[in-house]
């Protein structure tokens, strides 16, 4: 089941909570904090377990290769 609702990429419904592009050469650490954050409608009355997918322009998956990512997300009751 989907957590948020309201999101669209291109124009297309889209489960996506954030996008960006890195600004850094390959190989780089990427830090990326978001602007201008929009609160997307939370559709659920209950959360019991969040999967988080990073993927590329494509939509396919990254291979982190084995390294750390750390996301926070920030909920708020409106």
């Amino acid at each position: 089941m989907d957590v948020i609702g309201g999101s669209y990429v291109n124009g297309r419904t889209q489960n996506t909570i954030y996008s960006f592009f890195p600004n850094m050469s390959p190989g780089f650490k990427i830090v990326e904090s978001p602007r201008n954050l929009v609160y997307l409608p939370v559709i659920s009355d209950k959360i019991n377990k969040m999967e988080t997918v990073v993927t590329d322009q494509n939509g396919q998956q990254l291979n982190l290769r084995g390294e750390n990512l750390t996301i926070r997300y920030h909920l708020r009751e409106i």
